[in-house]
């Protein structure tokens, strides 16, 4: 699954997406299909595990410096709150560097990078965790469940800068309601009436007497 957000500090603000994968597998997906034409800033706790954090930039920003420091504190947050150990601390340092910056080879484990070039990196501190930010994030998300990686592939395959920004919103009431259905159905699978059992075990038994 990938996982896609708004930032939108204010409703002044400009938007910007945001996409990070559910776990390692998704994470080593999105840098595989990443392509430039995307201009995605990468975000990634320090020395401990945390999800992988993609900012899309503006047309016409080429490094964070050129974003608004809210929408850069947004993944920050997110970037933190998904780490089980830096989540934990009052203050997290996080590496950032443009996509095109990150190395992978077929000898790494999922979810492990390596960098280009370390000078196109920078520390980023992100302090205590904000709920405020995370809960407003949150209620922006849409989840990309089905069918990842053949619409990662189409993305690249296309050069569209926009591809995921265009999909997310002809997509998106149908993706929140399929969402929504595997909640349902997952908190269903975990309901057992007692009276399942009991009812198996006489019919059960009325089968075998009328054999």
């Amino acid at each position: 699954m990938v996982y896609f957000y708004c930032s939108q500090p204010s409703q002044y603000s400009v938007p910007y997406q945001i996409v990070t994968g559910k776990d390692k597998f998704e994470n080593d997906m999105l840098i595989k299909y990443g392509y430039r034409e995307l201009n995605h800033f990468w975000f990634h706790a320090d020395k401990y595990s945390s999800g992988h954090i993609y900012l899309k930039l503006q047309p016409s920003e080429k490094t964070l410096e050129d974003v608004p420091t809210e929408v850069v504190n947004d993944c920050l947050q997110l970037c933190k709150s998904e780490s089980i150990q830096g989540n934990k601390l009052p203050q997290c340092a996080i590496i950032t560097t443009p996509w095109h910056n990150l190395r992978k080879n077929k000898f790494m484990k999922p979810g492990e990078v390596s960098f280009k070039s370390t000078r196109a990196c920078k520390r980023v501190e992100c302090y205590a965790r904000d709920n405020k930010v995370l809960n407003r994030l949150q209620k922006t998300r849409v989840e990309l469940h089905d069918d990842v990686e053949k619409i990662l592939h189409d993305a690249k395959k296309s050069k569209d800068s926009d591809y995921f920004l265009k999909y997310i919103e002809s997509n998106k009431e149908r993706l929140i309601e399929e969402e929504k259905q595997r909640k349902i159905a997952k908190k269903n699978s975990k309901k057992k009436p007692k009276n399942d059992l009991e009812d198996k075990d006489i019919l059960d038994d009325d089968g075998i007497e009328g054999s």
